[in-house]
């Protein structure tokens, strides 16, 4: 009985092991870069990547993640297929890391299948909410399509830049952003907070029939402003329009986008940085503390080690 006994015992610590080592097993975080294009305050997609990387490699939670970061759509695609989260951070458009500029599908169809089959996590960082496409102004309808399947919106483009359908550009405001709080991503970030950034809008526009229209999108960070440019003074016709939501996909996974994060200096701003860190755990399927997760928000020091970095001379920095 005392052998049986022990053999029991043995078994049990070896189940207990392999299910220590199975509960910490390594999540796969794959960061997709574009070129950084808008001089050195803005669009920043090459440092944005670096900064993610390094923000969690330095972090208390640095042994959950195996990270890799690639200019462009990577060569092995083992990179894609083995990733529990994949984060884009590039130009949208014809300068979009996803394109593949002789077949502008081949890497969004690979991706798409990636998504639906693994249900991978994916985060989308401002132009990158912009399908790939032969350039700026034009639309393509396949890969507009696979990014409403993503991410449940997409950068509309129509000819008539004041057609109530078309997104359009606000640059610069300082906008007062109201979160959702019912949500994980909002853990630790307050009710209000004034950021300024460059934002894009009319990603949702419902009585188009562009919004999904379910209880899969939640508008995370919102904010009063115009349908189009026409409307700009005429406050009567702004309404709540989102510029940081979550999606719940059709395939079962999770995803994040933002019109936000345009500027450098956002990345410094310590609510937006904190619903970033709180996305990654979403898209995951970790759990996220109730104050957040504690990942420092980078300082202006920090962003301006990056070489060549700068802030916009008209920067309006809020804590």
């Amino acid at each position: 009985m005392k052998t049986i006994t022990k053999l029991f015992l043995a078994l049990g610590l070896i189940g207990c092991s392999i299910g220590t080592a199975l509960a910490e097993e390594e999540k796969n975080i794959l960061i997709i870069r574009g070129a950084s294009t808008h001089g050195k305050d803005s669009h920043n997609n090459d440092e944005v990547g670096q900064l993610i990387k390094d923000k969690l490699e330095k972090s208390k939670y640095a042994e959950k993640f195996e990270i890799n970061s690639t200019i462009n759509y990577p060569k092995d695609l083992g990179l894609v297929e083995n990733a529990d989260l994949i984060i884009i951070s590039s130009d949208g458009g014809g300068k979009h890391a996803l394109l593949n500029k002789k077949d502008p599908t081949k890497h969004t169809k690979h991706l798409d299948g990636v998504l639906k089959k693994n249900k991978a996590g994916l985060i989308v960082i401002h132009w990158a909410t912009d399908a790939p496409s032969g350039g700026m102004g034009q639309l393509h309808p396949e890969n507009s399509k696979m990014m409403m399947d993503w991410i449940g919106a997409v950068y509309y483009w129509v000819k008539k830049g004041k057609d109530p359908k078309s997104s359009w550009t606000w640059k610069f405001p300082v906008l007062e952003l109201e979160v959702d709080q019912s949500h994980p991503i909002s853990n630790g970030v307050p009710a209000k907070f004034p950021l300024q950034d460059e934002y894009y809008f009319n990603f949702f526009t419902a009585e188009y029939g562009r919004n999904p229209g379910s209880d899969k999108v939640t508008f995370l960070h919102t904010a009063q402003a115009p349908s189009h440019r026409s409307d700009m003074n005429k406050k009567a016709n702004w309404r709540e329009q989102p510029v940081y939501w979550s999606f719940e996909r059709e395939d079962g996974g999770r995803s994040v986008a933002m019109t936000s994060a345009h500027m450098w200096h956002t990345w410094a701003n310590p609510n937006f940085f904190q619903s970033f860190a709180n996305s990654i755990f979403w898209t995951m399927e970790m759990e996220i503390p109730k104050d957040g997760v504690e990942i420092a928000t980078p300082t202006h020091e920090e962003l301006l080690s990056y070489e060549g970095t700068v802030f916009y001379k008209m920067a309006r920095h809020f804590k």
